[in-house]
């Protein structure tokens, strides 16, 4: 009987890193990430963040060891969040909200930055995903209660991609 060792490394360990993630559907996110901004956060949008979250750590099933060599760091995504928190301290109403859109709208270059600089180094990495589900997001707000669900969607895809092993 021939033993499958195109997941063991050299110490015989097994290692999922070398394994393929599975293409990702976003189809559920496109038909829907406008109304989780807008109007309501819903089961699909938990689900969401639960795949996108695994998605991110590149690893071909939930039970991988380690993260694929396309993941996104949680240092990587905590450099964008903190200034999503950053701004969210500063905007507590509608009135805020108003006052401080310039700070919203300029996230987007700051993630597009952040993308540039991971693969500047990285030739593929799952930032690029990153950055178009954040800026689809960032586009469909309209006011203060959008931003504030945005920042929760963010939030929950940072949980999951720690709960799943997210690299630092």
């Amino acid at each position: 009987m021939a033993h499958d060792n195109k997941n063991k490394n050299r110490g015989g360990r097994n290692d999922n890193r070398s394994n393929e993630a599975k293409p990702f559907d976003f189809s559920i996110f496109k038909e829907k990430y406008k109304k989780w901004i807008q109007e309501e956060i819903d089961d699909d949008c938990i689900n969401f963040m639960d795949k996108f979250g695994l998605f991110l750590c590149d690893k071909s099933d939930k039970n991988a060891s380690f993260p694929g060599f396309k993941a996104v760091t949680t240092s990587q995504m905590r450099n964008i969040f903190s200034e999503v928190k950053r701004i969210e301290v500063k905007v507590i109403d509608q009135e805020q909200y108003d006052k401080n859109r310039s700070y919203i709208l300029l996230l987007r270059p700051k993630i597009a930055y952040s993308t540039a600089r991971v693969l500047a180094s990285k030739r593929d990495s799952r930032m690029i995903e990153l950055r178009e589900v954040l800026e689809k997001c960032l586009l469909a707000i309209e006011n203060y209660q959008q931003f504030k669900r945005f920042s929760q969607i963010f939030e929950g895809i940072i949980a999951y991609h720690k709960v799943y092993g997210g690299k630092d």
